[in-house]
């Protein structure tokens, strides 16, 4: 039988309330440093990172007194802001990344455990790279994705709570349903396609460019439940509880790094 998630009874019983007051004060200043561009967009993203970084030593258990921990705060930030581009700090990271778990490993800690440990500071450097170099390059692209991003975020968490259902992945995340991932998918594209041409983001195509935000859509489910599945691993429920009805900042950025990665790549070999 599929497990299934029972409604909730109300939406406030689900944070919905908090969520909102969280999303009317850090939405706003967000897009203003996406719209302002540098040094706006620079310092938050800096600000962001650690946090971000901050939240992944408390939910690993990587102090962040560890020296390894200076090394990769130093690797990130190098790779991001002393190099301005993607396959740059792309390469620098990987080969940063290679080393320092070489590292671990040589001083006695087994491999596939300090892969693990090791790999969130990889993906959180990588995401923030994408994200800064679409704000640099392609700041509307970044707009129109942090867009996509919220209304599917929204719609899942909304039509999840009331609908309930079939679970989408229980053994990660039980609270994800099918009803959710669909109603999400279809928000997120709903707008994406709707708001396209005041992002310029140039594709006449209206068959690609659904396309291109419905699989936006599923990356972003994709990075939530890839972070969901770390917290599994770690056995915690959120990230932090610094951001109210919504629990940490990797929490809310989760589907972000992800999307921001996939749109780069897509800019990168001129996909569109």
């Amino acid at each position: 039988m599929v497990p299934l998630s029972p409604p909730a009874n109300n939406l406030v019983k689900s944070h919905f309330g908090k969520r909102i007051v969280s999303a009317a004060i850090g939405g706003p200043l967000v897009v203003g440093a996406v719209i302002l561009g540098s040094p706006y967009i620079d310092i938050l993203a800096v600000f962001f990172l650690c946090i971000l970084l901050w939240e992944w030593s408390k939910m690993s258990g990587l102090p962040l007194t560890h020296p390894l921990n200076g090394m990769i705060v130093f690797l990130i930030g190098w790779a991001i802001f002393g190099t301005g581009t993607f396959l740059p700090a792309f390469c620098l990271m990987l080969a940063g990344f290679s080393f320092i778990c070489f590292y671990h490993y040589q001083i006695g800690a087994k491999l596939i455990p300090s892969l693990i440990l090791l790999s969130g500071p990889f993906y959180i450097g990588l995401g923030m790279t994408a994200i800064l170099n679409l704000s640099k390059f392609h700041p509307l692209t970044l707009l129109w994705a942090l867009m996509v991003v919220w209304a599917t975020d929204t719609g899942a968490y909304i039509i999840g709570s009331l609908i309930g259902g079939p679970r989408l992945v229980p053994r990660i995340s039980p609270g994800k349903t099918w009803a959710g991932f669909i109603a999400g998918s279809m928000l997120g594209s709903a707008l994406g396609v709707t708001i396209a041409p005041y992002c310029q983001i140039g594709i006449k195509n209206q068959t690609f460019l659904l396309t291109l935000t419905l699989l936006t859509t599923l990356v972003g489910h994709s990075g939530d439940i890839l972070e969901s599945a770390a917290k599994r691993l770690f056995n915690i429920k959120d990230s932090s509880r610094i951001i109210p009805g919504h629990g940490g900042l990797l929490d809310r950025m989760d589907s972000l790094l992800l999307v921001a990665l996939f749109l780069t790549l897509l800019k990168f070999f001129k996909l569109f």
